[in-house]
């Protein structure tokens, strides 16, 4: 299944800045690369090529609303109880379990910015509104900082929509499809494909770099690799908009 190029993380407050990737098996037939691209360009080349989406993106930011159900929805998804749960116990009763959900969605520290709806199945669903325009820490350049053209692209490849996320405008309209598909085309022109061995280690700033993943021939057990991420700078304001900025979780 192909898993387009996009910023780790893009559709919650609190992304990692440093990725590790560890080839523990390579795919033996042909695919499984993995794609890594510029933030930085695609930032450059649609503020040449479609500056008027860029000013959108600036004045409105992105909504993203997350579904989080009881159980996985995807295989290595995550459950409700794994993204928020870490204080839930079992003896605990529907009041004490959702007090404590809800505590730890606090955490993002960003007031009215996120907020969250339960629903009749015991899942809930949180809506951030984020910038997609940021700067990096310490050279204060600008970036797309987005899965938007991952997730059109997905949707197109793999032929299913997940609809346990989603990303919009920050006033909730649609993002337009031509605007998603010129963002994914600047992608496909400035990106490069790693092509995995066996006990290769790939190191890359998530501000600034964007991956990905290609389908591959054979099973899915014939293509391993293993992931570490860690948190450094944030990355700054693009603008002065009151959501423009994510700050680190609270602690508890």
């Amino acid at each position: 299944m192909l898993l387009y190029s996009h910023n780790e993380s893009p559709q919650v407050p609190h992304a990692p800045e440093y990725i590790f990737f560890y080839g523990h098996r390579a795919a033996q037939k042909s695919g499984g690369e993995t794609p890594v691209s510029s933030s930085l360009e695609l930032f450059a080349r649609a503020k040449a090529e479609v500056p008027e989406f860029i000013d959108l993106l600036a004045e409105k930011g992105v909504l993203s609303r997350v579904v989080y159900k009881p159980d996985a929805q995807f295989a290595g998804g995550s459950t409700l109880r794994q993204a928020f749960g870490k204080d839930v116990l079992d003896t605990d009763d529907e009041a004490t379990r959702r007090a404590k959900i809800e505590a730890q969605i606090k955490r993002y520290g960003r007031g009215e910015h996120t907020t969250w709806e339960w629903q009749d199945d015991s899942s809930v669903v949180v809506t951030h509104h984020l910038p997609a325009l940021r700067t990096q820490a310490g050279t204060n350049l600008p970036v797309i900082f987005t899965g938007l053209a991952a997730y059109y692209r997905n949707q197109l490849h793999n032929g299913t929509s997940r609809n346990y996320t989603q990303q919009l405008f920050g006033d909730g309209t649609p993002v337009p499809e031509h605007y998603l598909k010129k963002i994914a085309d600047i992608t496909d022109d400035i990106r490069v494909l790693h092509k995995w061995q066996e006990g290769d280690v790939l190191v890359f700033d998530n501000v600034v770099a964007q991956h990905g993943r290609q389908p591959w021939e054979g099973a899915q057990e014939d293509r391993i690799v293993y992931a570490s991420l860690f948190d450094g700078a944030l990355p700054g304001r693009y603008n002065d908009k009151p959501w423009a900025q994510v700050v680190q979780a609270l602690d508890g």
